[in-house]
């Protein structure tokens, strides 16, 4: 699958780092898909949200940190994909590398629900 069938790519071939965020103002389905990129020997990512409603932009405090919780933690594959169906969600997501990779890479997307296996085609 390349990166255009997907809503956006929260890492892409790192490491380490938080990555990018997706906002989602509105419920929506979603499956994050972690792509391991060479002989991946280590590594984890942890598929975070953030309960403030909000873009990261207008967080209520100026200056204040978001608050990140842990949905899931994904072993980073070998030359492989697996995938965390989050199911119906909405507000901000993040993809951070909790255990930095070795070996490779790691490129995590967020799938449209309509590029997700078995979800009926849109005409």
């Amino acid at each position: 699958m390349s990166l255009e069938n997907v809503t956006t790519a929260l890492q892409a071939f790192a490491a380490s780092g938080n990555g990018n965020t997706l906002f989602l103002r509105e419920p929506r389905f979603v499956t994050f898909r972690i792509t391991g990129n060479g002989s991946v020997t280590a590594g984890a990512v942890s598929i975070e949200c953030c309960p403030q409603n909000t873009p990261m932009t207008q967080l209520p405090v100026s200056g204040s940190p978001p608050a990140w919780t842990v949905l899931a933690t994904i072993l980073v594959p070998p030359n492989d994909e697996v995938e965390y169906f989050a199911g119906s969600v909405s507000g901000n997501f993040r993809a951070r590398i909790s255990t930095p990779v070795s070996g490779g890479n790691v490129t995590v997307t967020a799938v449209r629900p309509e590029e997700q296996t078995g979800a009926p085609k849109r005409r």
